[in-house]
């Protein structure tokens, strides 16, 4: 048996938080890192920004859980910069350090995304550390709840589109193979039972998913990260999604997606290209067209849906964004699926650190787009 002692050196945590610290001054940086790091058993990485681009440059390039915004930047208002910053770095947690004791100042930081203050002062280094903590357990919360949710939204993909859209194509191939088999053509009749077959084979994988999420002891789908095949999860969206198109006579383009990579997870994406494909093809008119498409931007790559056809509904799309309005909204029955399936991408999306965006043009067009990172990060 083996003993251990709770000194300082081992409650230290195995990895330091990293920590970056935007004040206008260095001298302010270094009190306030100093302070923390002397008052603090955690162990902390520091980083200092002076300003909001230097800040913003310093986001991109790593991660970081805490950022410690000075209220008081020169010409910008520190809660002004966490409005803009807090929702383009939702990995990090935003928390608002001032000298100032109004508290209008406070209530501003935390509309503006804080998570919570600290004023500057000799207790500074104590409080800093507190609320880092609990701004790190938060954060641990929210992410278990977006696997949650991603894991049950994942499942009622699979039961809406991946189990049913293949019974539903099955369904109308053995129904035109019965009843005009004596007058079609060998080929035509064997292509036919083909795809009956590959449908047949998407409705029980998906049946099987769904069995070994039932069976696993977290039923949780947890993102696992890697290189991953984008075109195929598009191509397979659009063959799941044909028959549906085709009854509307919707024609589907692909532009750029041949051999497309990018480093993400492989169910996520599957089930984002399956809904978001599902809810442009609901938006599309009569022979209209739904265009695919991705682009290089950077370091990452960007995909987009675009259908051709009536867009959102002006209270529909309020919905989407207003959970309160929402509440209140008569929905018709296929918009309503058609909203269901944007927010289950959005939400599958959100698992794994992206953003879903939305452009719409009522009674003319909707786009779906997202980027992934066409590289692995360093070290995997």
């Amino acid at each position: 048996m083996t003993t251990s002692i709770d000194s300082p050196s081992t409650r230290k945590r195995s990895s330091a938080v990293k920590v970056l610290i935007v004040d206008d001054s260095i001298h302010d940086f270094r009190s306030l890192s100093l302070m923390i790091g002397n008052n603090s058993d955690n162990d902390y990485e520091f980083e200092w920004a002076r300003n909001s681009e230097e800040a913003e440059l310093k986001l991109q390039d790593g991660d970081f859980e805490i950022v410690a915004m000075d209220y008081n930047l020169g010409l910008e208002e520190g809660s002004e910069v966490i409005g803009r910053l807090s929702p383009r770095f939702p990995g990090s947690s935003f928390i608002l350090v001032t000298g100032n004791q109004d508290p209008e100042v406070y209530k501003r930081g935390i509309q503006a995304g804080a998570v919570n203050f600290v004023q500057k002062n000799n207790d500074s280094g104590v409080i800093f550390d507190r609320m880092a903590q609990y701004a790190l357990e938060r954060k641990k919360g929210e992410t278990s709840l977006k696997v949650a949710n991603a894991s049950k939204d994942w499942l009622m993909s699979l039961l809406e589109t991946d189990l049913a859209s293949p019974l539903f194509a099955l369904n109308k191939l053995l129904s035109s193979a019965v009843k005009d088999a004596d007058y079609m053509p060998k080929e035509m009749l064997v292509e036919l039972i083909d795809t009956a077959y590959q449908s047949s084979c998407e409705a029980l994988m998906a049946t099987k998913q769904m069995m070994e999420w039932g069976r696993s002891i977290k039923g949780a789908v947890a993102p696992k990260l890697k290189m991953i095949d984008v075109a195929a999860g598009v191509d397979s969206a659009v063959r799941l999604l044909t028959t549906v198109a085709d009854e509307k006579g919707v024609y589907i383009s692909q532009r750029g997606i041949y051999d497309l990579k990018a480093f993400s997870d492989e169910r996520v994406i599957g089930t984002v290209m399956r809904n978001l494909l599902s809810a442009a093809l609901m938006y599309s008119s009569e022979d209209s067209k739904i265009s695919i498409v991705a682009e290089n931007r950077g370091p990452n790559c960007r995909i987009a849906f675009l259908s051709e056809g009536r867009g959102i509904d002006s209270g529909d799309f309020a919905s989407l964004c207003n959970r309160e309005f929402a509440e209140n909204h008569v929905w018709k029955a296929e918009d309503r699926q058609a909203t269901c399936a944007i927010q289950v991408a959005s939400h599958m999306l959100d698992s794994i650190g992206v953003s879903l965006e939305l452009k719409n043009v009522q009674r003319t067009s909707v786009c779906f787009s997202f980027e992934l990172p066409s590289k692995a990060a360093i070290g995997i």
